[in-house]
């Protein structure tokens, strides 16, 4: 079986957010924070989780979304890392993450092989 899930978040939403730490602590692993060195960015890993969760057909409260880790490869190539009761509760093939992003908004395209 395959599921998608696609979202796009408006990037201006992030401008307030990128110093909220209580957002960021609840939202992010150490590993995203790291990354992110602007609001497109913070975005577009956002709208990768929540992508993510929709391909699964859950929602934002259905799990732990720091359990959704987004991290890159050398070429900077976004993938996902499960973690705890998504790991346990997912059982998959391959997912395949694709994030963009441009001046107004970031979008995150989710394909999941069970």
């Amino acid at each position: 079986m395959i599921s998608n899930g696609i979202d796009l978040v408006e990037i201006k939403r992030f401008e307030k957010l990128i110093n909220n730490k209580n957002f960021i602590n609840k939202y992010f692993t150490l590993q995203e924070v790291k990354y992110i060195n602007n609001i497109n960015t913070m975005a577009g890993i956002f709208a990768a989780k929540e992508a993510f969760l929709k391909a699964i057909k859950k929602g934002i409260n259905d799990y732990i979304i720091k359990d959704i880790e987004i991290l890159h490869d050398s070429n900077k190539a976004p993938y996902i890392v499960l973690h705890n009761q998504l790991k346990k509760d997912i059982d998959y093939k391959n997912i395949s993450l694709s994030i963009s992003h441009d001046l107004n908004y970031a979008i995150a395209s989710v394909i999941i092989l069970f």
